[in-house]
């Protein structure tokens, strides 16, 4: 029961699901790269503790204003995240450097409701750093690093996250959870982009 507990507690809002493909996975190289047809995810793993994690890097075909938009957008994140059911905002600096957000998910394989906190800092249009809000000895932190390209049209995405401490999961079901995670991102941000008037894109 305990360790029943412990996994519900956790839950995976947009940043932190790609993080749960990390789980006892040995390190490999391949190319993380994103097209319109195809999403391969890199593990890695932190020298420092030996914790295994996940690695993205991909492009979107929106401005990094929009694709920014998307990543902290607690309010509609229900609407195009796999399995989220509610994101809310319990505390918020002034000046929208950092937050701390409740998210509760509902995985297709899983009969609970999980819940996550997480605190996430921000350096707009640049870089979104998460971590538990409150730290209890599980790895459960990453980021999303934002590059303007192709003029300001397009968004060059790094992601890296890790995850430790949760039941073992079958890959294959993660590696596609993942990439309906990364890929709400992407088709979120790609509507977004096309709906806005073609005078005020890059």
């Amino acid at each position: 029961m305990e360790v029943l507990g412990r996994f519900v507690r956790l839950a995976t809002p947009v940043v932190a699901l790609l993080a749960f493909l990390a789980w006892g996975q040995p390190e490999a190289s391949a190319q993380a790269l994103m097209t319109a047809e195809r999403l391969d995810l890199t593990p890695v793993r932190d020298a420092r503790d030996g914790s295994h994690g996940l690695r993205a890097e991909f492009d979107i075909a929106a401005p990094i204003s929009i694709v920014w938009a998307v990543l902290i957008d607690c309010d509609t994140a229900p609407q195009h995240v796999p399995g989220m059911q509610s994101c809310k905002v319990l505390e918020q600096d002034r000046a929208g450097l950092w937050d701390i957000r409740e998210h509760r998910v509902k995985l297709p394989w899983f009969p609970l409701v999980l819940r996550n906190v997480v605190r996430s800092d921000y350096e707009p249009l640049t870089r979104l750093r998460y971590q538990k809000a409150r730290p209890d000895g599980q790895r459960l932190d990453g980021e999303w690093r934002l590059t303007p390209i192709n003029g300001g049209a397009a968004t060059h995405i790094v992601y890296v996250g890790y995850l430790t401490g949760v039941l073992p999961i079958p890959e294959l079901i993660l590696r596609a959870y993942v990439r309906e995670g990364i890929e709400a991102v992407r088709t979120e941000s790609l509507s977004r982009a096309r709906a806005l008037p073609r005078s005020s894109l890059p």
